[in-house]
Protein backbone atom coordinates (compact mmCIF):
# COMPACT_ATOMS: atom_id res chain seq x y z
CA UNK A 1 0.00 0.00 0.00
CA UNK A 2 1.17 3.92 -1.15
CA UNK A 3 0.07 6.30 0.67
CA UNK A 4 0.99 9.82 -0.77
CA UNK A 5 1.18 12.69 1.63
CA UNK A 6 2.74 15.94 1.86
CA UNK A 7 6.34 16.37 1.78
CA UNK A 8 6.51 18.58 5.20
CA UNK A 9 4.29 15.76 6.88
CA UNK A 10 5.74 13.36 9.42
CA UNK A 11 5.16 9.89 9.69
CA UNK A 12 4.67 9.24 12.90
CA UNK A 13 0.73 10.59 12.96
CA UNK A 14 -0.07 7.63 10.39
CA UNK A 15 0.93 5.23 11.93
CA UNK A 16 -2.03 3.95 13.72
CA UNK A 17 -4.12 4.33 10.29
CA UNK A 18 -1.43 2.14 8.23
CA UNK A 19 -1.43 -0.83 11.07
CA UNK A 20 -5.29 -0.66 10.99
CA UNK A 21 -4.98 -1.09 6.93
CA UNK A 22 -2.26 -3.91 7.35
CA UNK A 23 -3.83 -5.24 10.08
CA UNK A 24 -7.34 -5.76 7.80
CA UNK A 25 -5.00 -7.06 4.89
CA UNK A 26 -2.42 -9.23 7.12
CA UNK A 27 -3.72 -11.37 9.77
CA UNK A 28 -1.30 -11.17 11.96
CA UNK A 29 1.63 -8.83 12.24
CA UNK A 30 4.51 -10.17 15.10
CA UNK A 31 6.88 -6.56 15.03
CA UNK A 32 6.98 -2.95 13.52
CA UNK A 33 10.30 -1.81 12.97
CA UNK A 34 10.43 1.91 12.88
CA UNK A 35 13.04 4.61 12.98
CA UNK A 36 13.42 6.59 15.90
CA UNK A 37 10.95 9.40 14.38
CA UNK A 38 8.05 6.79 15.94
CA UNK A 39 9.61 6.74 18.90
CA UNK A 40 6.34 8.01 21.01
CA UNK A 41 4.28 6.86 23.72
CA UNK A 42 1.36 7.23 21.64
CA UNK A 43 3.06 4.85 18.34
CA UNK A 44 4.15 1.97 21.04
CA UNK A 45 0.73 2.35 22.97
CA UNK A 46 -0.89 1.34 19.10
CA UNK A 47 1.67 -1.43 19.20
CA UNK A 48 1.56 -3.16 21.81
CA UNK A 49 -2.57 -2.98 22.20
CA UNK A 50 -2.49 -5.08 19.04
CA UNK A 51 -0.07 -7.61 20.59
CA UNK A 52 2.61 -6.09 18.20
CA UNK A 53 6.28 -5.78 19.44
CA UNK A 54 7.53 -2.28 18.28
CA UNK A 55 11.13 -2.54 17.58
CA UNK A 56 11.68 1.18 17.54
CA UNK A 57 15.18 2.45 19.08
CA UNK A 58 14.51 5.29 21.67
CA UNK A 59 15.12 8.72 20.95
CA UNK A 60 18.66 10.40 23.11
CA UNK A 61 15.63 12.57 25.17
CA UNK A 62 13.94 9.66 26.45
CA UNK A 63 14.18 9.23 30.57
CA UNK A 64 13.34 5.49 29.75
CA UNK A 65 14.68 3.64 27.28
CA UNK A 66 12.24 1.12 26.00
CA UNK A 67 13.35 -2.26 24.57
CA UNK A 68 15.16 -2.38 21.40
CA UNK A 69 16.22 -5.41 19.69
CA UNK A 70 19.23 -4.08 17.45
CA UNK A 71 19.71 -7.23 15.62
CA UNK A 72 15.91 -7.52 14.12
CA UNK A 73 16.39 -3.50 13.16
CA UNK A 74 19.05 -4.22 10.58
CA UNK A 75 16.54 -5.57 8.46
CA UNK A 76 14.84 -2.04 8.38
CA UNK A 77 17.43 -1.37 5.56
CA UNK A 78 15.98 -3.37 3.53
CA UNK A 79 13.12 -0.67 2.59
CA UNK A 80 15.55 2.06 2.64
CA UNK A 81 17.63 0.37 -0.05
CA UNK A 82 14.30 -0.26 -2.02
CA UNK A 83 13.45 3.24 -1.74
CA UNK A 84 17.03 4.33 -3.02
CA UNK A 85 16.68 2.40 -5.93
CA UNK A 86 12.85 3.89 -6.50
CA UNK A 87 14.85 7.29 -6.09
CA UNK A 88 17.60 6.30 -9.35
CA UNK A 89 13.92 7.06 -11.42
CA UNK A 90 14.56 10.80 -11.58
CA UNK A 91 10.36 11.22 -12.40
CA UNK A 92 9.91 9.82 -8.72
CA UNK A 93 12.38 11.20 -7.24
CA UNK A 94 11.87 14.86 -7.84
CA UNK A 95 8.01 14.20 -8.47
CA UNK A 96 7.15 15.38 -11.53
CA UNK A 97 3.51 14.51 -11.64
CA UNK A 98 1.98 17.19 -9.34
CA UNK A 99 -1.81 15.09 -9.61
CA UNK A 100 -1.81 11.77 -6.60
CA UNK A 101 -3.25 9.52 -9.21
CA UNK A 102 -0.48 10.24 -11.77
CA UNK A 103 2.33 9.71 -8.93
CA UNK A 104 0.95 6.87 -7.54
CA UNK A 105 0.61 5.28 -11.17
CA UNK A 106 4.31 6.23 -11.89
CA UNK A 107 5.34 4.65 -8.32
CA UNK A 108 3.54 1.41 -8.92
CA UNK A 109 5.28 1.36 -12.30
CA UNK A 110 8.39 1.88 -10.83
CA UNK A 111 7.72 -0.94 -7.88
CA UNK A 112 6.72 -2.95 -10.65
CA UNK A 113 9.98 -2.48 -12.69
CA UNK A 114 12.10 -3.41 -9.46
CA UNK A 115 10.44 -6.31 -8.41
CA UNK A 116 10.79 -7.94 -12.01
CA UNK A 117 14.63 -6.80 -11.94
CA UNK A 118 14.71 -8.66 -8.81
CA UNK A 119 12.96 -11.38 -10.20
CA UNK A 120 15.40 -11.91 -13.06
CA UNK A 121 18.02 -11.82 -11.09
CA UNK A 122 17.23 -14.36 -9.01
CA UNK A 123 15.92 -16.47 -11.95
CA UNK A 124 20.04 -16.33 -13.26
CA UNK A 125 21.26 -18.09 -10.27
Amino acid sequence: MIEVRPGQDHDAPRLKPLLEATLNRVPEVDEIVGDKGFDGDSQREACVNRDINPNIPSRSNRVEAAPFDAEGYRDRNKVERLFAKAKQFRRFATRYEKRKSMFLGVAYLIFGFLRLRRLSIVNKR
